[in-house]
């Protein structure tokens, strides 16, 4: 209830940011991550993690055996500072660092990750602005490379919402066609999980 009303309280001061008015499901957290592994080698970076809830499922997968050190294999970027601060204290181990996701190269490079092997997502990218989406865009287009996944939910309600087309078709022009993986009815709304790789010609 605690982190609902953070949720909350977030989403009132700064609505196009935050983009929900509760945190993501355990059934959406579990589907964002389901099947994402980052090797030894590589690293996960999370834009967006909120309160908290798929940054948990992505911090379950680097504790199992095979991945490196937390610290250079798993970076979260959020814009919120209650949110980082609560993230900081939640997961002490996990590095989180407020800023923007369009300046994601610079705090990878800053924070000494790994080379990305994925990128979950979970900004509301039907509320942004079209300027936002763009610089966002730009920022995966260097960072997803061959093998990398880049994942993310659009709410059902809003998927044919001009802003969230705009997006997908975008991003389908950078990095390939879009698959859509599943459709969580039990979240509060529900959403469908989105995931882009860049093909091995590209």
């Amino acid at each position: 209830m605690r982190e609902s009303l953070r949720f909350l309280a977030a989403f009132l001061r700064r609505p196009g940011s935050v983009g929900s008015v509760l945190p993501s499901s355990a059934a959406l957290s579990r589907a964002m991550v389901a099947g994402i592994a980052a090797g030894r080698g590589g690293s996960i970076l999370e834009f967006g993690p909120g309160t908290g809830p798929v940054t948990a499922e992505i911090l379950k997968a680097l504790a199992r055996p095979g991945h490196g050190p937390l610290r250079r294999s798993y970076l979260g970027i959020e814009r919120e500072p209650s949110f980082v601060r609560l993230l900081r204290r939640r997961f002490p181990r996990a590095r989180f660092v407020a800023a923007s996701a369009e300046d994601a190269e610079a705090e990878c490079r800053k924070a000494g990750l790994a080379p990305v092997q994925a990128v979950i997502s979970s900004l509301p990218f039907a509320s942004l602005p079209a300027g936002v989406q763009d610089g966002v865009i730009r920022c995966l287009g260097r960072l997803v490379r061959r093998g990398c996944e880049f994942r993310t939910y659009q709410y059902v309600h809003a998927y044919l919402l001009p802003a969230a087309s705009r997006f997908r078709r975008r991003l389908d022009d950078r990095l390939g066609r879009h698959r859509r993986l599943a459709v969580i009815a039990g979240n509060v709304p529900p959403a469908f999980v989105l995931s882009w790789r860049r093909p091995s010609t590209r």
